[in-house]
């Protein structure tokens, strides 16, 4: 038996060698051509960075309310309750209108202070609010401004001219704090948000 295992593989091994030289005697294999390998890679289009998304604007009730609760509680509520405190202290130049003279001393310095803090933040993220806020600052400077316009130079008394100047501008100045006091009172209905203390009280 081991014999014929060994033979068999003879065989099998001569069948190979023959089968090796008639494929050498057979003829000349054609060389494979040579593929050209190219090194250059394809194309690709230039990555463009993704501009950077804009926060989303709140439109829910609970966004809204997120973001001016935010808006309130870093600074805005400081900024609202110096600008009343401010056009409170102004009014102490309103002429008393039951005098026939009245020798009043204007004063808007730290109302224009206040306005100017006023006017950095940004707006305040409810409509409505923002609405009555916008109006508040632009008629207590409007009404500020016409009213200091009023005041004579080189002299004790203003003229009729001037005096219904002053008139109209404390006009336009109770718009503004009109306007104000519908600011406040949004805050505290809408979003429960109000100051410590009274700022309307006189300092």
């Amino acid at each position: 038996m081991p014999l014929l295992f060994t033979v068999v593989t003879a065989i099998l091994l001569t069948a190979c060698a023959g089968a090796d030289s008639d494929s050498a005697v057979g003829g000349t294999t054609p060389s494979a051509r040579p593929t050209t390998t190219s090194n250059s890679s394809p194309a690709q289009s230039p990555i463009r960075p993704s501009s950077p998304t804009a926060s989303p604007t709140p439109s829910t009730a609970a966004q809204i309310t997120e973001a001016v609760t935010h808006w309130y509680q870093y600074g805005g509520e400081t900024a609202m309750v110096s600008l009343i405190e401010e056009a409170v202290k102004a009014e102490t130049g309103r002429p008393n209108q039951n005098e026939d003279f009245d020798l009043v001393i204007l004063n808007f310095s730290g109302l224009e202070g206040a306005l100017s803090t006023a006017q950095l933040f940004g707006s305040i993220p409810d409509p409505k609010t923002q609405r009555t806020w916008s109006e508040a600052i632009d008629r207590l400077e409007e009404g500020a401004r016409e009213v200091q316009a009023s005041a004579p130079e080189g002299r004790t008394f203003q003229s009729p001219t001037e005096a219904g100047q002053a008139l109209r501008g404390w006009s336009t100045f109770d718009e503004g704090l009109k306007s104000l006091q519908k600011t406040q009172a949004r805050f505290d209905r809408a979003f429960g948000l109000k100051p410590p203390s009274d700022p309307w009280r006189e300092q």
